[in-house]
């Protein structure tokens, strides 16, 4: 006869840590598809003509959805941290902010510099599942911003250099 014998370790099925999601990471996990819902919408009007009434439905879409991400990242900067590993989130959130709102041509391109030097102070350190998950969703947010330097929106260099080759063509 076999003795029963549970081989699953007491408690394996209970969360990593009991008060998670924080409303950081809540909020966090709400930014991301908001974000990529605004690549979407800028991808959609790179092309289009801003004075044509045909395209002023997509015009109002990329308003709407730029309002929502801004709302977002104004909740998760705002709001105060309950845990140590939300603090890459928010750091996250604020240099998407900054990234978005640049109106300078060269302060998008800088401020996504600092991802690469700053690797570090973007990822949380831990092997637990909320550690994980916020790290999925910081590599997520990595890949929309690395999407968003490649819109003409955010990269000011495609544009400088089509004016110079037109004004180079005129000339």
């Amino acid at each position: 006869m076999a003795n029963y014998m549970t081989i699953t370790p007491f408690a394996a099925f209970e969360a990593d840590h009991p008060k998670y999601p924080t409303p950081i990471a809540s909020a966090f996990a709400a930014l991301l598809p908001a974000l990529a819902r605004h690549i979407e919408a800028e991808r959609e009007i790179e092309h289009a003509d801003i004075w044509d009434t045909a395209f002023r439905d997509w015009l109002t879409d990329a308003e709407r959805v730029f309002t929502e991400v801004t709302t977002h990242l104004f909740t998760i900067s705002t709001t105060e941290l309950t845990c140590a590993d939300d603090r890459p989130l928010q750091r996250m959130a604020m240099l998407i902010d900054a990234m978005i709102i640049s109106e300078n041509p060269d302060a998008f391109m800088r401020l996504y510099g600092l991802l690469p030097q700053y690797e570090s102070l973007f990822c949380c350190r831990g092997e637990d599942h909320a550690t994980r998950h916020r790290n999925a969703m910081l590599g997520t947010a990595r890949r929309h911003i690395d999407t968003m330097a490649t819109l003409l929106t955010y990269d000011w260099k495609v544009e400088a250099d089509a004016g110079e080759t037109i004004h180079a063509i005129q000339i």
